[in-house]
């Protein structure tokens, strides 16, 4: 684990200087990948990392998640705000399912010109099955797919239909926790792109209060474009509040440590759990 953090922060050092890309935000995921992208559901927002957490037998879980992007370039300004509604359920204690409808709204303003994209993105379904607990230590897998409802047309949409595959391990040592997330994504897509990416992030996670718990993210997925060498890397600090035991509100901002990334990305979102314990 420490191997896979100190490459990834030596990335983000060296290439700390430069924010500039042409990439839309993408949401869903965890996030946040291009529109276009295929969309696995990841991690409590707005972490990206996924973690080994389920729902509970018959329980559901909705969240209400929101990220503006910003991108400027040589006379390019873009500004991508998406949006999306996640609906967990728990089949078992240690197996849920997930459903993650995406919207986006883009605006690009190139040499005096305005235009604007928006609509839905590619629906996502997951599954959530965690096989190991032993002492703190946890491990789950996650399969999903994508369906091809954005209009590719926009870039709100891949035009294929595609899967992912990740492995989640989570390591939790009150008041710290540790998630470490390594995953295949299938890329079919009408627009040239690569059409395979893989993605590695880990989360810390740090609890104030019982209340309150303080997050960092630092990933890396294969850069879509072809031809670019550099994977799309990124960090993000945040935080979650529990106004109860059900219900969460979550912020955070996402900056991009590497030239296909983002810029910044300013998140914010809401988690609501019902159903189950009177059952």
């Amino acid at each position: 684990m420490s191997m896979s953090l100190g490459a990834l922060a030596t990335d983000a050092v060296m290439t700390l200087r430069s924010f500039r890309s042409r990439i839309a935000v993408r949401l869903a995921l965890a996030a946040a990948l291009a529109p276009g992208l295929p969309l696995p559901a990841f991690g409590a927002h707005p972490l990206i990392t996924e973690d080994t957490g389920t729902q509970g037998k018959g329980r559901f879980q909705l969240e209400l998640v929101a990220e503006l992007g910003h991108e400027e370039e040589r006379g390019l300004h873009e500004d991508a705000f998406d949006r999306a509604a996640v609906l967990s359920y728990g089949l078992r204690d240690d197996l849920d399912v997930l459903l993650t409808v995406p919207h986006t709204r883009n605006v690009v303003q190139e040499n005096g010109l305005r235009t604007t994209d928006r609509g839905l993105g590619d629906v996502g379904l997951d599954a959530k099955w965690r096989f190991f607990e032993k002492g703190n230590v946890s491990v789950a897998v996650k399969p999903g797919v994508t369906f091809a409802t954005g209009d590719e047309d926009k870039g709100l949409g891949a035009g294929e239909f595609n899967y992912s595959l990740f492995l989640v391990t989570s390591f939790d040592n009150n008041p710290w926790g540790y998630h470490i997330h390594i995953g295949y994504l299938r890329n079919r897509n009408v627009h040239d792109e690569r059409n395979v990416l893989h993605h590695t992030s880990l989360a810390l996670t740090y609890a104030v209060k019982e209340d309150w718990l303080l997050v960092a993210d630092l990933g890396t997925l294969t850069a879509p474009e072809r031809g670019v060498d550099d994977n799309s890397s990124f960090l993000i600090l945040g935080g979650i509040y529990s106004v109860s035991e059900d219900f969460d509100v979550d912020f955070g901002v996402k900056r991009g440590v590497s030239e296909p990334e983002t810029d910044v990305t300013w998140l914010l979102g809401l988690a609501w759990r019902f159903g189950g314990k009177d059952t």
